[in-house]
């Protein structure tokens, strides 16, 4: 039953992926959105700050001005602009910790297949061992806003939302690639069909076998309605409040974690999944093959920005407080022992084609349904400063950390900074350094080009260019705005 859950989670993240190429990204697990590298607490506004700081609606639209007048030019300057619209502003992203970077490009987009000797299937399963790999989609599918002069800004937008998490510990890593050879199995028999099963002696349950490992799906529709407003102002400060409602649909939840001596793993998957859960039944069943939601949630962001003078800005945000009450095709899975593989594990690192050869005897897991289950979501903490010291030039300081650890949480705080410089009127370059996320040290670059006179604006941006010279701790990701128009 595993491998069928692994394949659910893999197959989902290679059909986005492969989906997305062409499309773009805002803010794959708490990254950027184009125009912003280490100020997006603090800057970023408009229909982007859903989802990060709903209280930068808030701000006033402002007349940009890049060059004074002087007695024989009338400088440079672009009207104020009220109103933001988007299509289709997405992307994804993807890292880890246990491939280099052509095996998980293979991983994501299965460019090659080719078979492992069993060193090489020894080798990955070291690889593997405490490691994984991490991915994310996020789409904003219809975004819009409009920011007044006097009573704030408002905002509403629709979001598809996908994390997902693959982490092995030792004994699951020399599972999947080692199948039954893997020592565990000190023995073998031949079953009824004639094939070699390996089995222990000594059988261990799964929560005492994986301890650590997680495997976790999360796919969300969101719908936001935001409202940000100045609540104080004086001569040098000003101070904005903004929070954000979130309902929320959900098309798939799986969390399975082995954890201080104890097994946690429901599903609940929409039909178009196609799972089977052997002999399982639940009161939860949706028939058919459609993708329907089997969840359904509230959520809310809170968020906080100040600012001194022109020039300096500090923020703090709450986002993704809420849960989401799943009712559809929910099962849950108790502790057993794990015993009998006819595998011999995966021959290569294409997870999603290999991902089903990992089969017991019977079901790994025992199944039963459920009526309901109710998770949180990932909720996250943003603190950021940033320092504007020109028209042309800002930097800015990010920190991200996880509240809680359920299924699509970050792994660990992510800390960012990076500087936005205009160089011309048209154009924005940004970069900065980072890191945690369990991805290491990251370095993001992107460009957002500001054309028609400020009416369209596109954007392109990586998360890490140190993947294109280094080949371990890869990331992958695209960060594309194509639609985005200011009136």
């Amino acid at each position: 039953m595993i491998a069928r859950l692994l394949s659910a989670l893999l197959l989902t993240v290679a059909t986005l992926s492969a989906a997305l190429n062409a499309t773009a990204q805002t803010e794959a697990a708490d990254f950027s959105r184009i125009g912003f590298a280490g100020a997006l607490t603090t800057a970023v506004s408009d229909y982007q700050c859903v989802g990060i700081n709903p209280a930068n609606l808030g701000f006033r639209p402002q007349t940009d001005a890049y060059e004074l007048s002087t007695p024989i030019s009338f400088g440079i300057y672009r009207k104020k602009r009220s109103w933001a619209f988007t299509l289709a502003e997405g992307g994804f992203a993807a890292h880890s910790d246990a491939l280099s970077r052509g095996s998980l490009w293979q991983t994501l987009f299965q460019s090659e297949s080719f078979d492992f000797t069993f060193e090489q299937k020894r080798q990955a399963a070291r690889e593997f061992a405490n490691n994984g790999l991490r991915t994310s989609v996020d789409i904003i599918l219809f975004g819009a806003a409009y920011q007044s002069d006097n009573w704030g800004g408002i905002a509403v937008t629709a979001r598809e939302r996908v994390a997902a998490t693959f982490a092995l510990n030792d004994a699951l890593s020399r599972l999947v690639f080692e199948g039954r050879y893997f020592e565990y199995f000190d023995s073998s028999a031949v079953n009824f069909n004639g094939d070699t099963v390996g089995y222990s002696t000594n059988p261990q349950p799964f929560s005492t076998l994986f301890e650590g490992s997680r495997l976790a799906l999360t796919w969300y529709r969101e719908y936001a309605l935001s409202y940000g407003l100045e609540v104080i102002s004086t001569k040098s400060v000003r101070i904005y409040a903004g929070a954000s409602a979130k309902y929320l649909q959900g098309y798939a939840y799986l969390d399975a974690l082995a954890s201080n001596g104890e097994l946690f793993a429901r599903s609940a998957l929409s039909p178009l999944f196609g799972i089977n859960y052997g002999k399982a039944t639940t009161p939860s069943f949706i028939p058919g093959n459609d993708f329907v939601p089997v969840g359904t949630g509230w959520g809310a962001d809170l968020g906080l920005t100040v600012t001194v003078g022109s020039q300096w800005s500090a923020a703090l945000s709450v986002v993704d407080l809420g849960s989401v009450h799943w009712t559809g095709n929910v099962f849950r899975a108790q502790d057993t022992v794990l015993n009998g593989l006819t595998s011999e594990g995966f021959v290569n690192y294409n997870l999603f084609e290999q991902a089903p050869k990992i089969t017991g005897d019977g079901n790994f897991f025992q199944w039963g349904g459920l009526q309901t289950a109710t998770t949180q979501l990932p909720t996250r903490l943003r603190a950021g400063v940033s320092y504007r010291r020109n028209s042309k030039i800002r930097y800015g300081v990010d920190v991200i950390a996880p509240l809680n650890t359920s299924a699509g949480s970050l792994g660990q705080a992510i800390v960012s900074a990076g500087v936005d410089i205009r160089p011309v009127v048209w154009l924005t370059v940004s970069s900065g350094v980072g890191a945690g996320g369990n991805m290491g040290p990251f370095i993001p670059v992107g460009v957002m080009a500001s054309l028609l006179d400020g009416l369209w604006e596109v954007g392109l941006q990586s998360r890490d260019i140190l993947t294109l010279v280094a080949t371990r701790r890869p990331v992958i990701s695209l960060c594309i705005g194509l639609t985005r128009l200011r009136l």
